[in-house]
């Protein structure tokens, strides 16, 4: 079972921008969690049965993550990444987006960044979540 660790009424408390699809904004929670889930691999908190956080502080910091990777993604319109990892697209002369040669020479944590914003990973950083198995109570 996918953990989904933010609703739209945490959006609409976290982000700066409403998001008018509620039926959108659920399917993109849902994929921000998945990369949640990637980043949080290895931390350690207390879980319930169903592998949430049982403390409130500990849910707070994946709901806003959360809803912070939507709202890169609103930004960026790029939901799926496809921009963020692609380079410059160059035809003769004419050179159409970075004008790096690509995101080969980024590092993985740039290339993070570009995917999901900065914003998400200091969230869980400061909350101590990242780099850390996860506790069952």
């Amino acid at each position: 079972m996918q953990r989904v660790f933010a609703t739209p009424t945490d959006y609409a408390k976290y982000a700066e921008e409403d998001f008018d699809d509620t039926d959108l904004l659920t399917k993109r929670l849902r994929s921000a969690s998945v990369e949640v889930e990637k980043l949080i691999r290895g931390a350690v908190y207390d879980v319930d049965d169903d592998g949430y956080p049982t403390d409130a502080d500990t849910a707070e910091d994946l709901a806003e993550a959360t809803c912070a990777i939507v709202e890169h993604w609103a930004d960026t319109d790029d939901p799926r990444g496809i921009d963020a990892v692609q380079g410059a697209v160059k035809i003769g002369s004419v050179s159409l987006g970075t004008t790096s040669s690509g995101s080969d020479n980024l590092s993985a944590s740039e290339k993070l960044a570009r995917r999901i914003g900065d914003k998400a990973v200091d969230i869980l950083t400061t909350a101590g979540l990242i780099g850390a198995a996860v506790a069952h109570s």
